[in-house]
């Protein structure tokens, strides 16, 4: 089995969402993978929850606002475009923009970036603002560069 399934299994399973969940990508440098969970974590507990599966990872949190976020995404689109898929160039705001659409549409979303030794771990989960079912999660696991 791939690290990555590994990874991104062990996140999945942290938010009970196995059922369901899909490789939106999947090659020999990233995975990204989509699921919901009918778990329900309390809005309060969102951003402790993906801090704890982080440090389960055995990964450091790289702050948002980090320089070393844009190289991630740079390298995560790297490994995107390898798949052959049509891809718009990097945009290292796109987190914030997305976390705003969402925020919109009565949404409450938490992201965070984690580095692994050979990996860089990106956990995004989000649900209703009245704590109603579904939990989204999403994992993207890409391969460091070397």
């Amino acid at each position: 089995m791939k690290k990555t399934y590994e990874i991104a299994g062990q996140v999945m399973g942290f938010f009970d969402s196995f059922k369901g969940s899909r490789p939106a990508i999947d090659n020999d440098d990233i995975l990204i993978v989509r699921s919901r969970s009918r778990k329900v974590i309390p809005i309060n507990e969102l951003e402790n929850k993906v801090l704890e599966i982080g440090k389960e990872l055995g990964g450091e949190e790289i702050l948002a606002d980090s320089a070393k976020i844009e190289e991630i995404l740079k390298s995560g689109d790297k490994h995107i475009k390898s798949s052959e898929l049509q891809t718009t160039p990097i945009d290292s705001g796109g987190f914030k923009r997305m976390k705003k659409e969402l925020e919109s549409m009565g949404l409450v979303v938490v992201y965070k970036v984690f580095e692994l030794p050979s990996f860089d771990v990106i956990i995004v989960i989000w649900e209703d603002k009245n704590e109603i079912p579904p939990l989204y999660v999403e994992v993207t696991v890409s391969k460091k560069e070397d």
